[in-house]
């Protein structure tokens, strides 16, 4: 190995963790991970110094940005993962598990909402006025407040156990609008 570098053990060295990085970052099935095996198998200078390059890249990548866009393609899979699940829930009878579930999605959303576009106000503060602090800073709509708004009353329910005030419909219509919501908003 080393492809005539006389430091093979320098040339491991780098390599090792070059493929370490580019696989955490991107995962193992993704071309830039397959792309630095081929340089590694090559072996020679210019396999290093287009290894070089991807790493470059990489490093432009994360300062641009790279992390948080994995960041919130993550959130995103693992809100649609409680969405499901409250989904299933629902269907198989457990309105109050998966009321649970979508209301805690909301909040998060709503939160992080505010997070993303530094609406202090919103900050700590209960549902309905961090809602109507993103209302007022111009990030969501009237109507999308007015859904929140009436949102509020299951949250408060499902969040604090007062089952008998927990509805299908309720937690249907926020199953139905949570997809919406987050993927207008990219959260």
């Amino acid at each position: 190995m080393g492809g005539g570098f006389k430091d093979t053990v320098s040339f491991e060295a780098i390599y090792t963790e070059a493929i370490s990085l580019i696989a955490t970052i991107y995962g193992k099935g993704d071309p830039h991970y397959q792309r630095i095996i081929h340089f590694y198998s090559q072996g020679h200078l210019h396999a290093l110094e287009q290894t070089e390059g991807l790493l470059k890249g990489t490093k432009s990548n994360l300062e641009s940005g790279l992390i948080d866009d994995l960041k919130s393609k993550v959130l995103i899979d693992i809100k649609s993962d409680f969405i499901e699940s409250a989904n299933n829930l629902l269907s198989e009878g457990e309105k109050d598990s998966a009321a649970v579930l979508a209301c805690i999605v909301l909040e998060d959303s709503i939160k992080r909402l505010a997070a993303k576009f530094n609406v202090n106000k919103a900050k700590d503060k209960e549902l309905n006025v961090a809602a109507g602090a993103l209302l007022r800073a111009g990030v969501i709509e009237k109507s999308t407040n007015q859904s929140i708004q009436n949102f509020k009353n299951l949250r408060n329910a499902a969040l604090h156990a007062q089952w008998e005030e927990v509805s299908v419909e309720s937690v249907t219509l926020l199953l139905t609008f949570l997809p919406m919501f987050i993927e207008k908003h990219g959260l």
